[in-house]
Parts: C-alpha cells; structure tokens; sequence
C-alpha cells in the first residue's frame, strides 16, 4: 500500500508571506554573492531562489511507496548531485521547513547517490568529475533538473517560458519509479508526459 505525503491543496505551490519573504531574503543574498564573484554561465539569482523552492514544495504532491523511509521518524531527503546551482539559497530556502511532519534533510553528493534520497537535483557534471552518476533504475526517487544541463532522464525538468520558470513531468518515468504524482500538479506542468 502506498504512503500519501500529506495532503496537498493548489495553494501549496503558491509561496505564502512568510515564505514569499524568506524567497526574497535569499535571492537578494544571491544577488550579492553574485555581485561578488560573477560568473556568465550562473543563473539569475531569483530564479534560482524558485527553481529551489519548487524542489521542495513538489513533495507534497507526490506518492511514495511504503517503505521509503527507513523509520516512522526518518527526515525527508533532498540530495543535490552534480554542480550545485543553488549555493546557499536552497539551505536558507529549506531551513526549519517539514514534509508531512519529517524534517527536511539536505545533502550534496557526488556521483554515486546513496539510498534513502527522496528528491534527487541532477545538476550539470562536475567538470573535474568524469564519471557518470549512478542511479538504479526503479528506485522511488523523484529525480529533477534543468533543461539544457545535459542530463537527461529526470521525472520533473524545469524550463523557461515567457521569463517564467516552469516544469515539465515525465509521469511514466515516476510510475516506473514507484511514484505516484497528484493529478493537480500534473495539470500545472507544461507538456506532462502521461501513459
């Protein structure tokens, strides 16, 4: 029997005050780290602040089986793979939040993701790093990215459209992946991929 992670209403994507707040705080600390070492490649720090809110407000709109947590009191995990484009804004972003009650865990891997990762970012391939991230297949991680990183294969791809971040959902590669995804967020994808 499948496990519900909470029970999400359309409103959840939608960033309330205090968390429109902490967003603004952290992409104004974005705009100054930016402003300190500039890079041409970087990504404009308030859609970095969105894309890593999205990461975690996805959860609550998806399944996961059973016996996805090793205990009744284990946090929910967030693993960062590849380069990291959040910096510090996903830690300010999810600092002191929950999911269904488990406190959030992040952490930054390397190429071989350890068991027990929920969310999987798959960021663009460390340059220095030429060994490929293993992931086995069908296990109940729910694997985002940005479109053109170079990594392909992810369940949710976040893409620009209109100056907007938006997402595109891959729904059989979650099913494939023991993952159930809420029809809700489905509907607020762009190009959902549905069986």
């Amino acid at each position: 029997m499948a496990h519900l992670i909470g029970r999400p209403v359309l409103r959840d994507l939608i960033p309330e005050r205090a968390f429109a707040r902490r967003t603004l705080r952290t992409a104004l600390l974005c705009v100054a780290a930016a402003a300190a070492a500039p890079s041409p490649a970087a990504t404009p720090p308030l859609e970095q602040a969105v894309k890593a809110s999205y990461i975690f407000k996805f959860a609550p709109f998806i399944e996961w089986p059973s016996g996805s947590f090793a205990a009744p009191a284990s946090p929910f995990v967030i693993c960062l793979a590849g380069q990291d484009p959040f910096g510090p804004v996903i830690d300010e972003v999810v600092r002191g939040q929950k999911v269904a009650g488990r406190t959030i865990a992040l952490r930054r891997v390397g190429s071989t993701v350890p068991a027990g990762c929920q969310i999987l970012f798959l960021g663009r391939p460390a340059p220095s790093n030429n060994v490929p991230l293993v992931l086995t297949p069908g296990q109940p991680v729910l694997t985002i990215t940005d479109a053109g990183s170079g990594v392909g294969g992810a369940i949710i791809q976040f893409v620009m459209q209109g100056g907007r971040v938006r997402f595109q959902i891959d729904d059989a590669g979650a099913r494939a992946n023991g993952l159930v995804i809420s029809s809700k967020l489905l509907g607020l994808s762009i190009g959902a991929s549905r069986p």
